[in-house]
């Protein structure tokens, strides 16, 4: 896959992810007896360059629900904030389906 599809997929990608992230979060939060259960979840990443991996911290917080708190370069990993935390596993493994796979192809690990 070509770079620039590869970057127009991720584009996509995002903006779907805020607009249905949008309208999840604003749902839990308005919704009558809401309960958000947040937390913070270490969420070890590979394969990326730093700029990938700053990226990557980007794109979470910018979709709303989960928030980057912090990247640790050099132990490969991000903190973060999930404002429902009911299921830490999902919510990674959805951040690493939709985002840190399609970002590896274009900053790969040993690249600036």
């Amino acid at each position: 896959m070509s770079r620039l599809v590869t970057l127009a997929a991720l584009g996509l990608v995002f903006v779907r992810e805020v607009i249905v992230g949008g309208a999840t979060t604003a749902w839990f939060i308005l919704r009558p007896g809401a309960r958000p259960a947040p937390r913070l979840v270490r969420m070890p990443y590979e394969g990326l360059s730093p700029t990938g991996a700053a990226l990557l911290a980007c794109l979470v917080t910018l979709a709303p629900g989960t928030s980057a708190v912090d990247l640790d370069v050099e132990r490969r990993c991000l903190l973060l904030h999930l404002l429902d935390g009911r299921d830490p596993k999902d919510a990674v493994a959805g951040i690493r389906r939709r985002f840190e796979r399609r970002l590896r192809p274009l900053f790969p690990e040993g690249r600036a």
